[in-house]
């Protein structure tokens, strides 16, 4: 007998059903932005937990804040790689946030699935404008950005949670996109 060991990549909204895997979806989140290593991490800048599994589960119920998330099916097995969330900003604007990828997948073009996920779904949710809030200092996540079509506004916003930040003084710079 031959086994499967071919690997697909798909994107989707989160279910209710979800609240079985808040855990692994927790420890994404927080593995992608606080710990060591990995391209997306923010430790050296960002103390303290990202996200809660009380926060993880109310994104997954949120019917408001749209979160996406994409797993990879191999073997008959499916396991949750990352996370998107859509939240509504102004008339016609979406963010893009909790956007993660598992250390383990990065650098597969996960991410860029994610965003270009979450950005189908606002269009199908009428959105004209997706909107980005990158820490100043993070020059290679800006350019990645960047190199998808989105655009520096000349905004800078304080960043949400002050008291978690070991540098001071950064702030976030706001990107946009057009959906046209």
């Amino acid at each position: 007998m031959v086994q499967d060991t071919s690997s697909t990549i798909f994107v989707r909204r989160a279910t209710i059903g979800d609240l079985d895997i808040k855990l692994d979806i927790h420890r994404i989140v927080n593995t992608a932005y606080r710990s060591e290593g990995g391209w997306t991490t923010e430790s050296e800048l960002v103390g303290g937990e990202r996200s809660t599994v009380e926060h993880i589960e109310q994104c997954i119920k949120d019917q408001h804040n749209v979160l996406m998330l994409a797993f990879e099916k191999r073997d008959q097995v499916t396991t949750v790689v990352g996370t998107v969330q859509i939240q509504p900003e102004g008339p016609g604007e979406a963010g893009i946030g909790l956007l993660s990828v598992d250390q383990n997948y990065q650098s597969r073009g996960i991410g860029g699935r994610l965003v270009r996920a979450a950005m189908e779904e606002m269009k199908v949710l009428g959105y004209k404008t997706a909107v980005l809030h990158v820490l100043e200092t993070r020059a290679e996540l800006l350019l990645w950005y960047k190199k998808i079509g989105f655009v520096e506004t000349g905004e800078k916003e304080p960043f949400v949670w002050p008291e978690m930040l070991k540098v001071k003084s950064i702030g976030f710079l706001v990107l946009k996109k057009s959906l046209d």
